[in-house]
C-alpha cells in the first residue's frame, strides 16, 4: 500500500497526541568517523550494545505530564538494530490500539487500523510533538545515526573504575542534516546511560533526557526510568517506564509491513 501524505493537523485528528521515544534515543551504531575521539565512539557503541545488542522487544508504559492534564499509554516495541528499523504499536488507551509506527531506513510512517490507512509523515512534520509528547518525529528518524552524524569527543570524567562517569561532546559532522547543535552526553564507564543534553543552533540547553532506576531485565542492568524534560517549561515532562524487554531478538521481517502482528515472528538467539 502506498503511504499518503497529509498534514500536520490531519495527523494530529486522526489519534490522542501522547507516547514517547523509548529505547531508540539510546545511541545507535554506525560507521566510524576519523575526526571523532576512538575512545568516545568506543563507549557509545558499548551504550548501544547494552540497551538494544541485535534487537530488542519490550513493552512500555509512558505517562505524559503537564499543568492542566495527565496522560497515560502503554505500547509494545520491537526493534531490529541490524536492520535500522523498528515497530511501536500502541496498546492503550482504547481509542489507539492497534496504531502502528514503522521506522524503516528513513522512512517513518503510521498505521490507522480504523481506517486500514498507512501515513506517511512528511518532512514538514518532522519538528512536530510526537503524539503530545515532549519528543518530536525527528527524534524518531535521527536516534539510530547519532553516531555517525556527529563527531565525538571526551570533555569530562568523574570518579573512577566501573562507576566513573564520561562526558561526551557531539556536533554535528560537515553536511549533516541534524536537529541540534551540540548534545552532552554522559555515560558511566561501562556504557549505563545517564543524561543527553540538547543544545540549539544558539547553543542553548533546550531539553535533558535522564535515565533512572537501573535494575536487572532481561538479564542485564539498564535505566528502567526514562524522563525528558523541556527546560523552559519545568512543570511539564515525559515519563517511560519499561515494564518488560527481551535483547538479542530475531524479529520476522514480515512485522515491518503494515497490519501485521506484534506476536508474530518472534524469536530468540
Amino acid at each position: 500500500m502506498k503511504p499518503t501524505p497529509i498534514g500536520a493537523t490531519a495527523l494530529r485528528n486522526s489519534l490522542l497526541r501522547g507516547v514517547a521515544l523509548l529505547a531508540l534515543l539510546v545511541t545507535s551504531a554506525g560507521p566510524a568517523v576519523a575526526e571523532s575521539d576512538p575512545e568516545a565512539l568506543e563507549l557509545l557503541r558499548k551504550s548501544e550494545q547494552l540497551m538494544r545488542g541485535t534487537g530488542t522487544e519490550g513493552v512500555y508504559r509512558v505517562q505524559i505530564v503537564r499543568p492542566e492534564w495527565q496522560r497515560t499509554l502503554r505500547l509494545k516495541s520491537i526493534d531490529d538494530a541490524v536492520n535500522d528499523r523498528y515497530r511501536l504499536e500502541m496498546l492503550k488507551p482504547r481509542k489507539i490500539k492497534g496504531t502502528v509506527f514503522l521506522k524503516v531506513d528513513d522512512r517513518l510512517s503510521m498505521y490507522l487500523p480504523k481506517l486500514r490507512r498507512e501515513i506517511a509523515i512528511s518532512p514538514a512534520m518532522m519538528h512536530d510533538p510526537w503524539m503530545g509528547s515532549d519528543f518530536n518525529n525527528q527524534d524518531l528518524l535521527e536516534s539510530s545515526t547519532l553516531i555517525d552524524r556527529y563527531e565525538h569527543r571526551i570533555v569530562g570524567r568523574e570518579g573512577e573504575g566501573k562507576s566513573e562517569v564520561i562526558t561526551i561532546e557531539s556536533t554535528p559532522k560537515p553536511g549533516s542534516a541534524v536537529s541540534w547543535m551540540r548534545l552532552e552526553q554522559r555515560f558511566r564507564a561501562d556504557g549505563l546511560p545517564l543524561e543527553i543534553q540538547y543544545h540549539c543552533k544558539r547553543d542553548q540547553r533546550r531539553r535533558v533526557l535522564r535515565f533512572e532506576q537501573p535494575k536487572e531485565m532481561g538479564g542485564r542492568v539498564i535505566p528502567t526510568r526514562w524522563v525528558m524534560q523541556p527546560l523552559a517549561l519545568p512543570d511539564q515532562h515525559t515519563l517511560i517506564e519499561v515494564e518488560e524487554i527481551r535483547f538479542d531478538v530475531q524479529p520476522d521481517a514480515a512485522l515491518f509491513k503494515v497490519g501485521e502482528s506484534p506476536d508474530k515472528g518472534r524469536g530468540n538467539k
